[in-house]
């Protein structure tokens, strides 16, 4: 529909029949998004669902799932929250299904947390079950102490 001409095409255009024939769409590189931010003053009900990064500083009365989340001091949700990390400052109710969860200071979490890898802050409050994500754990190897 479009076309651009220039002097020096010869090249370009041999890329772009190539292209046509093998049906790839030419690579273009990614940079990170920003974060879906969902302010102080949003109340939001229902289900949430992106491959991106969210942070919440309002409330969510649903299901969050996303690559990266981080909820803030004042943010709440209120349901299952499922990404690969999620940092929590604020309040969350319901569970937590994540690689690495991180509850810092001002964390007010009701919930049971599934993970791998798992920090609380000193002052956080916590109040559920936790499990591992890997059924396995490491084994630690026994050492004897000769006398």
């Amino acid at each position: 529909m479009f076309s651009k001409s220039s002097s020096g095409s010869s090249a370009s255009s041999a890329d772009a029949a190539t292209q046509k024939k093998s049906g790839s769409a030419p690579t273009v590189a990614r940079t990170p998004a920003v974060p879906s931010l969902l302010s102080q003053d949003l109340v939001i009900t229902g289900d949430i669902k992106t491959d991106g990064e969210v942070q919440i500083d309002g409330r969510l009365d649903g299901n969050l799932t996303a690559s990266r989340i981080m909820v803030g001091e004042h943010g709440a949700v209120n349901g299952k929250v499922v990404a690969t990390s999620v940092i929590v400052r604020g309040k969350v109710t319901g569970k937590i299904d994540a690689s690495s969860i991180e509850l810092s200071e001002t964390a007010n979490v009701q919930a049971d947390l599934i993970q791998d890898k798992l920090i609380i802050a000193n002052g956080a409050f916590f109040d559920g079950k936790c499990a591992r994500k890997s059924t396995t754990p490491t084994p630690i190897k026994a050492t004897q102490i000769s006398a």
